[in-house]
């Protein structure tokens, strides 16, 4: 796609828009369309619905002048300038960082979520940088309003999931450490959530992005971020840690050492929640050939075996959690080799 790929290395690490290239065929469109012309497109809808209205010895007749201008006002009248609306949207964000605590939002977060259905296309979101989008992220996320930044935050996010591209903007930006601290800092729990989704989408997949959050004490703010009561983020923070100890091979024995096991024991021994299948699979992952898991779990201060004993007996035969009993007979075997 035009505008994609040209130049890339010279303005993936800044935040603001590249300079305006010199020429029209330099210039950030759309995406293009599947049928570069009339014909085509036509040859195209006729083909795929053939077989449900059409006699099977049906052919594709050509264009006469009235038919083509017929379907040309019909494609125009439904297609949508992409790069202008994100424009515009953008126009309406930059004042965001004015806006007083009493002051009506609705136009704003209005603005994210027209941007929101734009930006999952690679294509799109990467355009979005170079149009000067990624501007509007920071004042977002300082926003006083928990509605904003938690826009921001999932703005972010979806920008970067699977998106390498913004993943290198967002972290030659140094991204990661603020929404950390948003994380660890931040009251409202909305935002909490929204902010480990972009951390999520940021540094999954991403080994520079794994190593600022190693840097910026990740772990440890996550560990403190699982005494929240919102039992989302906790389901949230755990998936996320057991992908990152299926990924990156020391980070098992790093949650270890700063004491996760603990944790995650005193939040299973608490009334059953829906978060409890991923803090079981969390802990399963971290006894799996790791000693110093195992010697943890066997302290007889967690009281762990009867822990998981009573879980199993109090979920019973209910089908909605098979997941977490398979997971805690995982833990007694490798633990205290019970079948």
């Amino acid at each position: 796609m035009p505008g994609i790929e040209e130049k890339k290395v010279e303005i993936a690490g800044a935040i603001c828009a590249p300079p305006e290239p010199s020429g029209e065929s330099q210039r950030v469109r759309p995406q293009p369309r599947h049928s570069t012309n009339l014909q085509g497109l036509l040859r195209f809808c006729v083909e795929a619905t053939q077989s449900e209205d059409a006699p099977a010895e049906s052919h594709v007749l050509p264009l006469d002048e009235e038919r083509r201008k017929w379907l040309e006002e019909a494609i125009k009248s439904m297609s949508v300038d992409i790069i202008g609306l994100l424009q515009k949207q953008i126009k309406v964000l930059q004042k965001v960082d004015s806006i007083k605590p009493e002051d009506d939002i609705s136009e704003y977060e209005q603005a994210v979520d027209i941007i929101l259905e734009q930006v999952d296309h690679i294509d799109i979101a990467c355009d979005f940088h170079k149009i000067g989008g990624f501007m509007v992220l920071y004042p977002c996320l300082k926003s006083p309003h928990p509605k904003i930044r938690a826009a921001g935050c999932e703005l972010l996010a979806e920008l970067c999931q699977n998106n390498p591209y913004c993943q290198e903007v967002v972290l030659d930006n140094e991204f990661v450490p603020k929404l950390l601290n948003m994380i660890d800092k931040d009251e409202d729990t909305e935002v909490a959530v929204k902010a480990l989704y972009a951390v999520s989408a940021i540094i999954r997949h991403s080994q520079e992005g794994f190593n600022q959050f190693i840097h910026y004490n990740g772990p440890v703010i996550l560990l403190k971020a699982l005494n929240r009561t919102d039992d989302r983020f906790i389901k949230k923070t755990t998936f996320l840690l057991s992908t990152l100890c299926d990924s990156q091979p020391d980070f098992k024995s790093r949650l270890v050492f700063l004491d996760y096991i603990p944790t995650l024991i005193t939040l299973i021994s608490r009334e059953r929640q829906p978060s409890h299948e991923y803090v079981l699979a969390l802990l399963a992952a971290l006894v799996e050939e790791n000693a110093t898991a195992l010697s943890e779990c066997r302290n007889p201060r967690h009281n762990l075996q009867e822990v998981l004993q009573k879980y199993v007996a109090n979920c019973g035969t209910k089908e909605e959690c098979l997941e977490e009993i398979q997971h805690c007979k995982r833990i007694l075997y490798l633990v205290f080799g019970c079948n």
